[in-house]
């Protein structure tokens, strides 16, 4: 049976069998999770982090290392916040360290949020080997190739706004990022969309311009792309998916009304070989690769909102 670890707007449930069960945290927005068979981390919008070794029965906050209190991702390795910082745990989330480089990239004072008086937001992590690159929200894309040691901040295609990176499982030169419209220098033109880098960053080309927040390639088809653009912020969104590396798109939203109301944050492979849409307007969707047809994942009469999802 598929346990899905939730983050809603007022705490951490536990989806079982198409039953909601609520584990704790009430009253909290968490932004952020990670779930394994050793222990739940749960980053919260505001009120820090929290642990459970017991699979959501008890929870301990955990602060050893931390200066932020506003999650955006979290792991057991890594955690980004509000304002746009990393932190490393060297013991699965119970202490961390923050990677300070980042604080020594030149302008760093200037990044900031249109909705929040933070510096910046790290959205989520891209690992491979000594390679981190982190999705900097009104910053950039933040890279390190030293394991997290030091840092460079650079836009994407012209586009500081990133809100999402991923790659390709067997290629790690193939990179997509996912882009907004804000910019640090506020200069006119197009922001916003899908880059794609085929030399690990070094160049990017746009292969969409509708303002994105989530892509993902699926674990279980890497031969595909999905995206949800939207026409507007948060709202009127589509989900496509692209057979060629975003050279050409298809719709892949069957099962939801386009222009959607709310627009996709965030795709998660879940362990079943579906994909999981966390949406801007608290939806859970569902679909299974290939077919698309996308239903909610919450039983019809659950009246909460999520942040986010992850799986033991």
């Amino acid at each position: 049976m598929l346990d899905a670890f939730l983050g809603t707007t007022s705490g951490v449930l536990r989806l079982r069998g198409g039953a909601l069960e609520p584990l704790g945290l009430a009253g909290r927005s968490v932004t952020a999770l990670h779930a394994s068979d050793d222990a739940v981390l749960a980053g919260t919008y505001g009120d820090g982090l929290f642990r459970s070794g017991d699979s959501g029965r008890s929870w301990e906050h955990i602060d050893a290392g931390l200066t932020a209190s506003t999650f955006r991702f979290v792991s057991p390795e890594l955690a980004g916040t509000e304002p746009a910082r990393v932190y490393r745990s060297p013991d699965g989330g119970q202490s961390w360290q923050e990677l300070e480089g980042i604080t020594r990239i030149p302008g760093h004072e200037q990044w900031y949020l249109p909705y929040s008086p933070r510096a910046g937001a790290a959205r989520n992590a891209y690992v491979t080997g000594n390679r981190v690159l982190v999705a900097a929200e009104v910053a950039g894309l933040l890279r390190s190739q030293d394991g997290g040691s030091t840092w460079a901040c650079e836009p994407v295609a012209g586009d500081e706004d990133v809100h999402h990176i991923t790659g390709h499982p067997h290629d790690p030169d193939l990179i997509y990022a996912s882009l907004g419209s804000a910019s640090l220098s506020q200069r006119g033109g197009r922001h916003g969309g899908i880059a794609r880098s085929r030399d690990g960053g070094r160049s990017w080309q746009k292969v969409e311009t509708d303002y994105t927040r989530a892509t993902i390639v699926p674990a279980v088809r890497p031969d595909l792309l999905l995206a949800g653009p939207a026409a507007r912020v948060g709202r009127g969104g589509r989900i496509v998916v692209s057979r060629d590396g975003g050279d050409t798109w298809e719709p892949a939203g069957q099962g939801v009304d386009v222009p959607m109301p709310d627009m996709v944050e965030l795709f998660v492979d879940a362990p079943d070989g579906t994909v999981w849409a966390v949406c801007s307007g608290g939806r859970l969707l569902t679909a299974a690769p290939e077919d698309w047809s996308w239903s909610s994942a919450l039983p019809p009469d659950a009246d909460v909102k999520v942040k986010s999802v992850a799986f033991a």
